[in-house]
């Protein structure tokens, strides 16, 4: 594991990150998007977030997987794509 670190500390998160914290955020993302789902209009929003769902199950079931670098893979993706997605949609970015 490695240490990710900048100066400002308020928009990222550091290494290593747990397990669980990982699948929050996944999980997290996911229960936006099954919500967001009651306010589709159309036929196309609705398969993107659908889409979205199905991607969000496939990264839980690849972070609960045995190969660790697919794991660690999703994991970085966390860190630095979902993370400050999470921070923004909160209201703390």
């Amino acid at each position: 594991m490695y240490l990710c670190r900048k100066k400002n500390h308020t928009n990222i998160m550091e290494y290593p990150i747990s397990l669980d914290t990982a699948l929050q955020i996944v999980g997290s993302l996911k229960v936006k998007a099954i919500k967001d789902l009651r306010n589709v209009k159309t036929e196309k929003e609705e398969a993107l977030i659908n889409q979205k769902i199905n991607m969000y199950l496939q990264e839980e079931r690849m972070l609960y997987g045995a190969d660790d670098l697919i794991r660690l893979s999703v994991m970085d993706k966390v860190v630095n794509f979902y993370s400050p997605l999470i921070k923004r949609l909160n209201g703390f970015a």
